[in-house]
């Protein structure tokens, strides 16, 4: 394989050998090219989309992220374009396609066959996080009455986009009643029929289904292909692993974003006006939490007997939020992964609550040392009040604390699903917050509880 650096297209574009630099890109495997690209120039990346044929570009064009293609789309006449689009599988064409405004798509298909722009505008059609959106027309259907020799046969004279490692049975209807991999088919009996030989229960994805839910029907099967169907289970279409792995790390990506309260990755946002905008709603709901948790502070400022135990505060606080983000960490997880049903629900919070209370008695009792140590050797204050009580408030605080952020982590995740809002977003704002909040609420309440006068 050919090795390509930046600087090596460059020197071979300043000195115009465009026959070795198309044969190189020809030899490098395209996700090779389409990290190069990222790092030229427009004036290079205009030139080096001039020098390759439109089956490379067009592989190319399928390895790029949506803002890199978004560079390239700019530079191509609309001519070119559709050239480079015939070449493609028809699902990354209509990726592609729906990249494009409205005069632009309709520029393009101006150029195609009346067959390809057929079928494109059908794929376009369909929602983008929608089994329709993901999938590809091209398929190996035959009869469930063929035999399993005229099925084979079938598959040699087609030509496919993409590798075809399963057969699909249909009825005279076009439905589908069956799924084979196709090193099983050969190894059956040549005289022996379709339908004999297939599973008569494959797993398949509705064209409307979420992408979400068709990722997790490979994942828990551990399929390569997935067929499409519409809504009288007549078969238009199939779903290859790559796609779906295209799927986890986008829905990983944006499940990240919105943790992290920074939506502005999720929609590639790059305008500093935009991201503010995107942005600034969850600080806010920070900044209101965390003036509500100053005012509680400085109510526990007030109390003469627990000006010692202002110190403790952050640990406390801090504890209360690691724990509730563990909490909420695995729980978004499970729900993404579809592992968390209503009917266990109970039996997660509670769980969620023991392991939170089993944590909190082990820090509680280490952090009652500490108080213990830091109220006998370095304190300068005279709290004037039993060291038992105010080891008990800190130590009962954290106890307390974590046991609720434990609960609050599980719990808030799965009320927020349940409300079809999506639960990653709990894991920024909504549960850091709401756990400071509830530790300084818990700390005041020891105080007034167990400190007399």
């Amino acid at each position: 394989m050919a090795h390509l650096d930046r600087k090596n297209i460059q020197d071979l574009l300043s000195a115009k050998k465009y026959d070795e630099l198309r044969q190189q890109f020809a030899c490098t495997d395209p996700a090779d090219v389409a990290d190069l690209i990222d790092e030229l120039d427009s004036a290079e990346l205009e030139q080096v989309f001039s020098i390759l044929d439109n089956t490379v570009a067009s592989e190319v064009l399928s390895e790029l992220d949506a803002d890199e293609i978004e560079d390239v789309l700019e530079r191509l006449p609309p001519s070119r374009l559709a050239k480079v689009m015939e070449e493609m599988a028809p699902d990354d064409a209509a990726d592609l396609f729906n990249e494009l405004d409205s005069d632009e798509q309709n520029r393009v298909l101006d150029f195609f066959e009346p067959s390809k722009k057929k079928e494109i505008q059908e794929l376009a059609h369909y929602g983008e996080d929608t089994a329709g959106g993901l999938m590809t027309p091209e398929f190996c259907a035959v009869s469930s009455e063929a035999t399993v020799q005229q099925a084979i046969s079938s598959l040699a004279e087609a030509d496919y986009s993409d590798p075809v490692n399963s057969v699909f049975a249909v009825d005279k209807h076009g439905r589908l009643v069956g799924e084979i991999h196709i090193s099983e088919l050969i190894s059956k009996p040549g005289r022996a029929l379709v339908k004999e030989v297939v599973n008569p229960d494959p797993v398949f994805a509705v064209v409307d289904e979420n992408q979400v839910e068709v990722a997790r029907k490979v994942r828990k099967y551990d399929l390569l292909v997935i067929p499409v169907v519409d809504h009288k289970k007549k078969l238009i279409g199939r779903i290859t692993v790559d796609d779906i792995i295209d799927v986890i790390d986008e829905e990983a990506a944006e499940d990240l974003a919105r943790m992290a309260g920074a939506p502005d990755i999720e929609y590639n946002e790059s305008s500093p006006l935009s991201i503010a905008r995107l942005r600034l709603p969850w600080l806010l709901v920070t900044m209101l939490t965390g003036t509500l948790v100053s005012f509680v502070v400085q109510k526990i400022t007030g109390i003469h007997r627990a000006v010692c135990l202002v110190a403790f505060i952050p640990v406390i606080l801090g504890m209360g939020g690691n724990t509730g983000a563990q909490a909420t960490a695995v729980t978004v997880r499970s729900i993404a992964l579809g592992e968390i049903k209503f009917s266990r629900l109970a039996g997660v919070f509670r769980r969620e609550m023991l392991v939170g209370a089993m944590m909190g008695t082990v820090c509680s009792v280490l952090i009652a040392v500490v108080v213990w140590i830091n109220l006998t050797y370095f304190a300068k204050v005279d709290p004037g009040i039993s060291l038992v009580r105010l080891i008990m408030v800190v130590g009962c605080s954290m106890f307390i604390a974590m046991t609720f952020a434990a609960l609050n982590g599980t719990v808030l995740p799965v009320v927020l699903h349940r409300f079809r809002i999506d639960p990653a977003v709990a894991s920024g704002p909504f549960v850091s917050t709401s756990n400071d909040l509830s530790a300084s609420l818990i700390f005041l309440g020891m105080c007034y509880l167990l400190l007399p006068g």
